[in-house]
């Protein structure tokens, strides 16, 4: 199978060259932030919680799709997403996908890992409150009850990223963490890691190797395409396998007779 390319709006555009030009007049702009529709702390731009039917939750179960249908030697099961730089939406894409991936009808066992030991922010998006996570069951190994939450979320385990850790590199390069990975592969179906963006600082360099492929988050209209260019390159150099890339903050018109039936 090729790359994941521009998966969130793939299906959408395919549905629009199908049924060929409509009246301009019919078009409307669909918001990417989600209504709350339950009475939820989590964050309104995960749209497959609040609005699982909608085009955009659509994105994330044809990311899915492609995910799963990957010609690999290997079961693909742990999976970063990374990104070049801060504030592309890696987060808030780990966090649809996860759940998007959740949902599937097969019943799927899927964990949420927040592997930004720095500035990690899955807690915050999901409206949860928890002082410990990852870096505290890399640091002492004995939180392992406490650390992996249930959110009401059927599926889905999350694992935050715990106390902000004086040695983040140290910690996500350490045999701990390899082992811990590889426990967490045989529990789960799918691990879905959160990983800091890969310019800035080395923990994605350090991460990926460990996973079975790395999609890297890039945002339209902001990422340049020689910082894209670089971040590739360093996820090249410590061998990690390039699974896609992921287009975010895309604006586009969907006219109403599709939205109708998307």
């Amino acid at each position: 199978m090729g790359k994941i390319t521009d998966a969130l709006k793939k299906a959408t555009e395919e549905k629009l060259s199908r049924l060929g030009k409509l009246d301009s007049k019919e078009e409307i702009k669909y918001q990417f932030i989600a209504q709350k529709t339950v009475d939820s702390n989590i964050d309104p731009r995960v749209v497959t919680f609040y609005e699982s039917d909608s085009p955009v939750a659509e994105q994330y179960r044809t990311l899915r799709t492609n995910i799963q249908a990957i010609d690999s030697k290997k079961p693909i099961k742990a999976i970063a997403i990374t990104s070049a730089i801060h504030n592309e939406g890696k987060t808030i894409t780990s966090i649809n996908l996860a759940i998007a991936m959740a949902q599937d009808l097969n019943n799927k066992r899927i964990l949420l890992v927040d592997a930004d030991l720095r500035r990690g922010r899955i807690a915050q998006f999901l409206g949860i409150k928890s002082d410990l996570g990852l870096s505290d069951l890399l640091s002492d190994g004995n939180t392992e009850e406490k650390a992996f939450l249930n959110i009401g979320i059927e599926n889905l385990t999350v694992l935050p990223c715990g106390k902000t850790p004086k040695n983040p590199a140290e910690l996500l390069g350490s045999m701990k963490f390899r082992n811990l990975l590889g426990l967490l592969k045989e529990k789960y179906d799918y691990v879905i890691i959160d990983a800091p963006p890969i310019v800035p600082v080395t923990d994605a360099g350090l991460i990926g190797p460990q996973t079975d492929g790395v999609i890297m988050v890039v945002q339209s209209g902001r990422t340049q395409k020689g910082v894209v260019k670089h971040a590739v390159g360093l996820l090249k150099q410590v061998q990690a396998k390039l699974l896609g890339y992921i287009l975010t903050n895309v604006q586009y018109h969907v006219p109403a007779y599709i939205y109708r039936y998307l």
